[in-house]
């Protein structure tokens, strides 16, 4: 796990750059907000996902989340289908803010052969660390101006 200031960061998941992360479950891609962006963002009041059996490729938008402070495009960093969708955000919404790496799952995706080629280009292992440490200086500091 990596901690910087209160954001926790799984070392065992691919991040990307709009903090959107991925967990690989056997050959079930599960993805979710980081714990940064869900901090930042205000409650969750609304989450809207795309249906299963969606075929997303990389930056294709999947879903938009809404708070008071943000309005936001999901888009996915890998390719595949969607194969279930986190019903219990339809109700709970917050649940993206209270666990984002836990019940705060937003879809689960079948991959496809470029899964590993594509979560490479993501960020994870020994790059974290540093990414981290930039992401949470640059996220914090942009959610200052903004108040």
């Amino acid at each position: 796990m990596v901690v910087v200031r209160e954001y926790c960061f799984p070392d065992d998941l691919w991040y990307t750059d709009e903090h959107v992360w991925v967990r690989r479950d056997k050959d079930v891609l599960v993805l979710g907000l980081d714990d940064l962006a869900a901090k930042l963002i205000g409650n969750v009041l609304v989450v809207m996902l795309a249906n299963e059996e969606t075929e997303l490729t990389p930056t294709m938008v999947f879903g938009t989340m809404e708070s008071m402070k943000w309005v936001e495009r999901l888009k996915s960093p890998i390719s595949g289908v969607i194969t279930e969708v986190n019903g219990e955000l339809e109700n709970m919404p917050i649940l993206v803010n209270k666990e984002p790496y836990g019940k705060g799952w937003l879809v689960k995706i079948q991959g496809t052969e470029n899964t590993d080629t594509e979560l490479q280009k993501l960020v994870c292992g020994s790059r974290l660390p540093g990414w981290a440490e930039k992401e949470v200086e640059h996220r914090t500091a942009e959610t200052k101006k903004t108040k």
